[in-house]
């Protein structure tokens, strides 16, 4: 039997959006600001002439562009090699989601200069007869861009299709066939436990996929494997991870509580995987709770 959830309060999702927000856009104007990035400029704006005006707007839109096509060329660079991994022999994971954690640094931060840069380039004359002074007209387009690219990332998850290969990658190689992964569910596994060290780079310790028989729930992933019989779950939980960004879209995930030979139990967190939004997610992550409930009642896959 599976508890009921609550579900997360409109007012607790709002409330987790405003924080987020107010973070990023703290740090971001921070981050400008120990740059220089607001220095007030006297007589910058008074003593350029249309023509400098005009090799400045061209400057920066060519310097958007260039940070655009290298911004969408890393992109697909690190979708197309899986984070440059390319021997799907062996564990991979613990390598995939640091160098994934790099890239989501490097190419959302080149992301948001090229469309800053660009956006600069063409607003920047009419803020600078609005009364802003040079600084902040050539800053505010790129902080604007800058933090919407990131709030945007907190409900589109850019990097879905890296999980996805590198889970069907790593199970091919241990032998698993096309048919029966068309058939699974991809989920990553974590330790509700876990303190903040162990969320570094992603909190999910696995990557895998689950399948669901008349008798036994299981899982094949990078480095665990494992059959459950009803019998070896004791529990089943779902449950809202307040410290994970699945806050945001109200997901509550199921955590299965496992007897162990030793007679401890362990609690597996499952994560719905490979998918390129938070409300897609929560979709998912209701169904799969679902028939994971119908199976442990007995009332079959």
């Amino acid at each position: 039997m599976m508890n009921t959830p609550k579900p997360a309060s409109t007012l607790r999702i709002i409330f987790t959006w405003i924080l987020s927000v107010a973070l990023i856009v703290g740090i971001t104007v921070f981050v400008f600001w120990i740059n220089g990035g607001f220095a007030h400029r006297p007589g910058t704006a008074e003593s350029e002439t249309p023509a400098s005006g005009i090799v400045h707007s061209v400057f920066y839109f060519m310097a958007g562009a260039l940070f655009l096509v290298l911004g969408v060329s890393g992109y697909f660079a690190v979708i197309l090699t899986t984070c440059m991994t390319f021997d799907f022999r062996r564990p991979v994971w613990d390598e995939v989601k640091t160098k994934q954690y790099v890239a989501n640094i490097i190419v959302p931060v080149a992301l948001g200069l090229g469309g800053g840069f660009m956006l600069s380039a063409l607003v920047q004359v009419p803020l600078r007869r609005l009364g802003l002074d040079a600084g902040m007209a050539n800053m505010l387009p790129l902080l604007v861009v800058i933090v919407g690219f990131q709030v945007i990332q907190m409900w589109v998850l850019i990097w879905a299709p890296v999980e996805k290969r590198m889970i069907l990658q790593r199970l091919t190689a241990q032998g698993i066939t096309g048919e029966h992964l068309r058939h699974a569910t991809l989920v990553g596994l974590s330790n509700p436990s876990s303190g903040l060290a162990k969320r570094f780079a992603a909190i999910e310790e696995d990557m895998g996929a689950m399948w669901m028989t008349q008798d036994l729930l299981m899982y094949r992933g990078d480095r665990e494997q494992w059959d459950l019989r009803r019998d070896q779950v004791a529990n089943l939980e779902r449950k809202t991870d307040n410290r994970s960004t699945t806050a945001l879209a109200g997901i509550a995930h199921v955590i299965l509580h496992v007897q162990q030979p030793d007679g401890s139990l362990r609690q597996i967190r499952l994560h719905v995987e490979g998918l390129w939004t938070m409300g897609r997610k929560k979709r998912v992550m209701d169904a799969l709770a679902g028939r994971i409930a119908n199976w442990h009642a007995g009332a079959g896959p």
